[in-house]
């Protein structure tokens, strides 16, 4: 399905859950998740990655959380359980601050909430020069072993970053270099969180999640075991139990409007 420029996919049926994906990947790495039964799943693709098209400039946050919201307005979707994964986490956290009302749930998984240091801004803005030299290799072969500990899944991990265009991922690594720190949004939300990392993984790794999880009003934190960066690509059966049982937890029981119950802190500061 397509909603302006941008691509996703639309399964399932129930409350919604809004699953934004991390880079340089796509909507492909949630197919696992499309098996949480009682759910909507909407899975867009952002620009530049998977089946959407790139953009004709460069991006920040905000485009790309205008871009998710206007997959939802098409969809007349007025709330959502949002997920994000790595960067789609970074988007997350922009949709906190754009449009709060329509977030019922966080799902974050793999991601963090702080700005780049000076070291890593000048390490994304390097890795999109060699991009626009070079072409993605460079950047699918370095973040390959950083995804995912188990071999076989190396192949269809870096099958999926082929597919995201040069101009997507020099203007994701620009827009991720600019992005906003979001500790106070994540202080003030009182959305209820699920975070969620993988155990081996060196790119956001678990102390990134415990301290998210300690500035939330309502959040739980949940380590992955045996995976890396795509925790729930890797690890699905483990991903898969755990959002519904903390939906259950915390989503209100009439579904249809979105409604959260008050729930008591789970995380501490």
């Amino acid at each position: 399905m397509q909603h302006d420029t941008i691509s996703f996919h639309d399964d399932g049926s129930g409350f919604p859950i809004l699953w934004i994906h991390g880079f340089p990947l796509s909507s492909a790495v949630f197919a696992p998740q499309t098996r949480i039964q009682g759910y909507r799943h909407v899975r867009p693709d952002l620009r530049g990655f998977g089946s959407t098209p790139p953009p004709e400039g460069e991006m920040s946050m905000a485009d790309y959380a205008r871009d998710v919201l206007g997959v939802l307005d098409s969809l007349n979707i007025d709330r959502a359980v949002v997920a994000g994964l790595s960067m789609g986490g970074y988007i997350a956290m922009q949709l906190l601050r754009d449009a709060p009302k329509r977030v019922a749930a966080l799902l974050l998984l793999d991601t963090r909430e702080t700005a780049d240091t000076k070291e890593g801004r000048e390490g994304r803005l390097a890795s999109a020069r060699d991009v626009a030299a070079n072409g993605t290799k460079n950047v699918v072969e370095s973040m390959t072993p950083k995804m995912v500990v188990r071999e076989p899944l190396r192949d269809v991990v870096r099958h999926i970053m082929q597919s995201a265009s040069p101009a997507g991922v020099i203007a994701a690594l620009k827009a991720m270099a600019a992005r906003p720190d979001s500790t106070d949004t994540l202080r003030r939300t009182g959305a209820p969180a699920l975070v969620m990392v993988g155990e081996h993984d060196s790119l956001t790794p678990v102390s990134d999640a415990e301290r998210m999880v300690a500035l939330m009003k309502t959040a739980e934190l949940a380590p992955i075991a045996n995976a890396a960066h795509l925790a729930n690509f890797e690890a699905p059966a483990q991903v898969n139990d755990l959002i519904p049982a903390f939906l259950a937890r915390y989503l209100d029981q009439r579904l249809e409007s979105g409604g959260v119950r008050t729930a008591s802190r789970r995380g501490g500061r």
